[in-house]
C-alpha cells in the first residue's frame, strides 16, 4: 500500500478546503441543501432568537411599564406596572421582582444583537416606544439592580391595530450580552393624545455568538 495516501500526510503537506482562496473571511465551510460545498458567514451560525409579545392599554403617559407577574392573570403578555419613571436606566427592581415575572429571557452564551424585527399595532396616533435592556444579576445577592438599554424602538400608531408598523432595527445602542443577563421588554407612551389607546407588538431580538 502506497505510503502517501492523504490520511498518512503531515499537516504541512495537507491543503486547505475547496474554494478557500476566494472564500471570504470569517466564513465556515458547509454542506448545503443541495448537497453541494459552500461557504457561509459565521454570523449564520450559532443564532439564537428571543421572543417578546404582549400589549398595553394604559393611560399612564411617558413611564415606563413592565409585564405583570406570573400570578397575573394576563402575565406574561400584559404591560401594565408602572415602573414610575421615563428613563429607562433609572429602573431599579430587585432580584424577586424579576424573578416573579415571566416575560424575561436567560442568555445562554455570550452573544451580539444584531437585529431587533417584528411588527406594532396600536389603535390610536400617539407615539410609543419599546425598550429591550439586560440585567445582570449576581448569585446570592439581593441588591436592586438597574438596566443597561440594548436598544429602544419608536413607534407611531397608524390608528388601528389592524394597520401595522414593521419593525427592522440593525443600529444597536448596546449589543453585547453576557450569560447569564436577563433580557427584558419595556413600553412606554410617550405623550397624551388619543384616550384608550393600545398597543400590540411582536418582536424578535436577534442575536449571534459569532
Amino acid at each position: 500500500m502506497a505510503n502517501n495516501e492523504h490520511k498518512n500526510l503531515s499537516n504541512a503537506n495537507l491543503h486547505v478546503p475547496k474554494d478557500f482562496s476566494t472564500a471570504s473571511n470569517s466564513t465556515t465551510l458547509t454542506k448545503n441543501s443541495s448537497g453541494n460545498l459552500s461557504w457561509i458567514s459565521n454570523t449564520d451560525l450559532g443564532k439564537q432568537t428571543y421572543s417578546f409579545k404582549g400589549y398595553a392599554t394604559s393611560n399612564v403617559i411617558n413611564s415606563w411599564l413592565r409585564a405583570q407577574q406570573m400570578t397575573d392573570g394576563q402575565s406574561p403578555n400584559e404591560y401594565s406596572a408602572n415602573t414610575s419613571t421615563a428613563d429607562l436606566t433609572s429602573i431599579s427592581l430587585n432580584p424577586t421582582q424579576l424573578m416573579k415575572t415571566g416575560a424575561h429571557h436567560v442568555i445562554v452564551e455570550a452573544s451580539t444583537v444584531y437585529k431587533i424585527y417584528g411588527w406594532v399595532g396600536a389603535n390610536s396616533t400617539n407615539t410609543y416606544k419599546i425598550g429591550i435592556a439586560k440585567f445582570t444579576p449576581t448569585a446570592n445577592n439581593n441588591s436592586p439592580l438597574n438596566p443597561v438599554l440594548v436598544d429602544e424602538i419608536s413607534v407611531e400608531g397608524l390608528g388601528s391595530t389592524s394597520k401595522l408598523v414593521a419593525v427592522n432595527e440593525t443600529t444597536i445602542t448596546s449589543a453585547s450580552l453576557a450569560s447569564g443577563d436577563l433580557l427584558i421588554a419595556f413600553v412606554k407612551e410617550v405623550s397624551e393624545g388619543d384616550t384608550g389607546a393600545d398597543i400590540y407588538f411582536h418582536l424578535q431580538v436577534c442575536t449571534t455568538t459569532y
